[in-house]
Order: structure tokens, then C-alpha cells, then sequence
């Protein structure tokens, strides 16, 4: 299985409402067909991040190709458009089902 996390520093002006854009994230990249998972910050150890994603996909390959959906892309380069701060990599379950 792979996993994408993504770390999200939003704007000034965009922090307050990110519970609200959390919600239409994981709506938006529900209906592009990620399996997604999108938080806020449950404590102060998240505090220097506003949004967190989780997608996963079955192999590199499905992901590379569901990322390069316009739909997912599109998402992305709206909250990409939103942050001061992106962070995101990729990482192999191998023992996941």
C-alpha cells in the first residue's frame, strides 16, 4: 500500500477557516476518487501545521496516476494556492491490506 501525508502551513487569512476548507477538501478529493483522509491539529504538537492529508493507494503506480487526474490536480493547486508551507512524501506499507 502507499501512503501520501502532506503537511499544510495555511495563510494568515485562511487559518481560521480550516476545519471548514478541511471538510471541502476531503469532499473534493473524495468525488476525484482519493481515499483520503484530511485533519487539523488535535494538539500542540501539531500546532505549526493547519491541514493534514492522508491518501492511499495500492501501488506507486495507481498513485502517479490519481495524482495526475485534472480533478486531483486541481485540488491540490487550490490548497497549494492557500499555504505558505507544503510538505509531502510518499512511503511504502509493504505488511498493510
Amino acid at each position: 500500500m502507499i501512503q501520501r501525508f502532506c503537511f499544510v502551513k495555511l495563510l494568515d487569512h485562511e487559518a481560521p477557516g480550516r476545519a471548514e476548507l478541511a471538510g471541502r477538501i476531503r469532499a473534493a478529493l473524495a468525488e476525484a476518487g482519493c481515499d483520503a483522509v484530511v485533519g487539523i491539529p488535535a494538539d500542540g504538537s501539531a500546532a505549526r501545521w493547519d491541514l493534514s492529508l492522508l491518501i492511499t493507494e495500492g501501488t506507486l503506480a495507481t498513485w502517479h496516476a490519481l495524482a495526475a487526474r485534472p480533478a486531483v490536480v486541481a485540488v491540490l493547486d487550490d490548497l497549494t494556492a492557500r499555504a505558505t508551507v507544503v510538505k509531502a512524501w510518499t512511503f511504502e506499507a509493504p505488511d498493510a491490506t
